[in-house]
């Protein structure tokens, strides 16, 4: 047989789809986070999460109150300072946005 005859021969391999199928679907954030907050109430990641969840569905001032939470828990949180100064940007509050980023100076490296 010849090496072209062989090549032909061989069945075409199957496709990345095929392999591993992406679907476009994503996991339920809103029902992740309220589990992992039924099993720990003071989990900063789902905390912090949820406070984006909640700026999301367009509830700024809810979404503040998560996030103070989180800084209560852990002040260092990566960057809950820097989104607490842009939600109380879009609060209007200039002042307490100053104030959270001078903080996130502080806390954060």
């Amino acid at each position: 047989m010849r090496p072209d005859q062989e090549f032909a021969s061989r069945p075409e391999p199957p496709s990345l789809e095929e392999i591993n199928p992406v679907t476009h679907e994503r996991p339920d954030t809103d029902a992740l986070v309220r589990e992992r907050l039924r099993a720990n109430a003071d989990d900063v990641d789902a905390l912090f999460v949820l406070a984006a969840l909640r700026l999301r569905d367009g509830d700024v001032g809810g979404g503040l109150s998560v996030l103070e939470r989180v800084l209560r828990i852990d002040p260092r949180y990566p960057g809950a300072w820097i989104f607490k100064a842009k939600l109380h940007g879009l609060l209007g509050d200039r002042e307490a946005a100053e104030s959270a980023r001078q903080s996130a100076e502080a806390h954060e490296p």
